[in-house]
């Protein structure tokens, strides 16, 4: 096994972790059982994400840098075509109408 990614928090773990799955190579959290025990101090270098095959380390990292871009850019905002609004992208629903925003239309 390879560690591939360190984690400030279960949940960035989490979330790397099912971005390689998604991307078709096993992969394993180790450390989450941990963070309880490290109390009020932020537990970095504890949770970490693991990849099976080592022959896959390159694609893992380019799919967690993929990722990492994607959580730093600011969402689009969207238009509402039922009543002209703009919504913020992270958003499903209008915020003035609630009507449905598609997000190939914004």
């Amino acid at each position: 096994m390879l560690k591939v990614y360190d984690a400030e928090n279960l949940l960035d773990a989490q979330l790397v972790h099912d971005e390689l799955r998604a991307g078709g190579m096993q992969a394993a959290i180790k450390g989450q059982y941990l963070t309880g025990a490290a109390g009020e101090l932020p537990p970095t270098g504890v949770v970490t994400v693991w990849i099976t095959a080592p022959q896959h380390e390159a694609r893992a990292r380019a799919l967690i840098e993929e990722f990492e871009a994607s959580r730093r850019s600011e969402p689009v905002a969207l238009y509402c075509g039922s009543c002209g609004e703009w919504v913020e992208g992270n958003f499903s629903r209008c915020w003035n109408c609630s009507s449905w925003i598609d997000p190939d239309r914004g």
